[in-house]
């Protein structure tokens, strides 16, 4: 099964459309997952009617109209693999801090367990294989403690790494994901 991870779409703040790319990329997947702070319910839509399934959660930044169909975190199982979604804004702390944590994770330092911590605490109950996660607008594809922890970026221009989005391929015994830039 192939799935399209994207966040932090920021419509129309960051632009008035989704990148043309995504054309491409998220043609004749089998469903699209959403990380928040997609700002316009319009998004969503466009993502369902033209593309395929389409599963979201909120951020901080999306309007009560947004929160009214969505949760602020959520599971999703794809056979027998169990995937979180979560924005990532209830960590807390401003996105150069965040940043700053992931940025730890990345190269192993101990600093940086807290927040991949966090993401696990949010689902200990739930038996997760990964979760997804935006908020930082920073990609990251990472193992901790047998879970996946993925972050497809920003799916548009606006911070220091560019546009980009995630693609999950789960089978019944893993899961892997893989960042593409737009």
């Amino acid at each position: 099964m192939k799935i399209g991870l994207l966040g932090d779409t920021h419509i129309p703040e960051s632009g008035p459309l989704l990148p043309a790319r995504i054309a491409d990329l998220f043609q004749g997947l089998d469903i699209i997952l959403h990380v928040g702070d997609i700002c316009q319910l319009s998004v969503l839509e466009e993502l369902q009617e033209t593309y395929t399934l389409t599963f979201a959660v909120w951020g901080e930044s999306d309007s009560s109209e947004i929160r009214h169909y969505l949760e602020e975190k959520r599971v999703v199982r794809f056979g027998r693999r169990r995937v979180g979604m979560i924005h990532g804004h209830q960590y807390g702390g401003t996105l150069s801090a965040l940043w700053s944590r992931l940025r730890r994770l990345l190269t192993g330092g101990a600093a940086s367990d807290a927040l991949a911590d966090y993401l696990l605490e949010q689902f200990a109950d739930e038996d997760v294989h990964a979760i997804v996660f935006g908020h930082t607008h920073q990609p990251l594809v990472k193992m901790y403690k047998g879970v996946l922890l993925f972050n497809p970026g920003a799916a548009l221009p606006g911070g220091d790494a560019g546009s980009s989005v995630g693609i999950l391929d789960v089978t019944g015994r893993s899961i892997a994901g893989k960042i593409v830039p737009l």
